[in-house]
């Protein structure tokens, strides 16, 4: 279950105790040829409007560069239905997999949503993982916080791009094994009381801003090396070569996942091992 909140969250909850000085999830990016400096965020996917609130800091590195770039350019007309698409079942549907269990799954998922599962048998598990994690804010009003730095990029004529597209965060997405995805999906619901108890220590442990001790706490839950390669590394090495183009053509804000900037081959690293120099920054 963890593998997927990792991805919808771009983290892991951590220890308190756990910091270390001189990180951050904000950093200033320089050095090189750069004449203006460029920033690197760590962003949470989405959380109660009550548990966010963008500083005055965040907001002005982001207006002091000429473009942003998210994971994906969330503003992109046809997204939402083009990720869809990517996420289909051809050759099966959820509730063939799920077999005996899928009544019980439905009765359970409607519970917890409002919502049949039947409406989401001919997608992938992590469509409907995605509809559980959402409820495992309680709140009545949720954020994303890359949509709150795209409206500001927007109004201040910002140009916006992304680090990846659909087809390949899909990719990424779909490399989870389907019987993995179906696990996952029966340990959400049958175990939601205890997700909602981790999305409130994912919540918790963002807000100490701390890149080093995100990707420390991933090593110590057994973060399989599949995992790893294929949402982390993987990802990180083919954003290195964009991120590098941008910032060498404009002042650039990123805003990924926060599970990103940590560990030896993390977007921080990866960065000074081309020569930029980054410094951590209070939010």
């Amino acid at each position: 279950m963890k593998w997927i909140l990792g991805l919808l969250i771009g983290l892991f909850s951590i220890d308190a105790h756990a910091q270390s000085s001189g990180s951050s999830v904000l950093w200033e990016i320089s050095g090189k040829e750069l004449t203006s400096p460029s920033y690197l965020f760590g962003t949470f996917h989405m959380l109660c409007a009550t548990d966010y609130t963008m500083s005055e800091g965040l907001k002005q590195k982001l207006l002091k560069t000429n473009q942003l770039y998210l994971e994906v350019d969330i503003t992109k007309p046809g997204l939402q239905q083009e990720l869809m698409t990517q996420m289909m079942l051809t050759e099966t549907s959820l509730d063939k997999e799920l077999g005996t269990d899928f009544h019980i799954a439905d009765q359970a998922f409607q519970k917890i949503t409002g919502l049949s599962l039947s409406l989401f048998k001919q997608f992938k598990p992590f469509v409907s993982i995605s509809m559980l994690a959402l409820q495992t804010l309680n709140c009545p009003d949720k954020i994303q916080p890359e949509t709150i730095l795209s409206n500001l990029a927007k109004n201040a004529k910002i140009r916006i791009g992304g680090l990846e597209t659909v087809a390949e965060q899909a990719a990424a997405i779909n490399a989870e094994p389907l019987d993995s995805q179906i696990t996952s999906l029966k340990k959400m619901i049958l175990q939601f009381e205890r997700s909602k108890k981790e999305m409130n220590e994912l919540v918790r442990v963002y807000q100490l801003n701390n890149a080093d001790s995100i990707y420390a706490y991933l090593q110590t839950q057994s973060m399989s090396t599949e995992f790893e390669q294929t949402m982390l590394i993987r990802r990180n090495r083919n954003w290195i070569p964009k991120m590098l183009n941008a910032m060498q053509s404009a002042p650039t804000f990123f805003a990924v996942g926060a599970g990103h900037l940590g560990g030896k081959e993390g977007l921080l690293v990866l960065l000074k091992e081309k020569g930029y120099q980054l410094k951590p920054l209070e939010l």
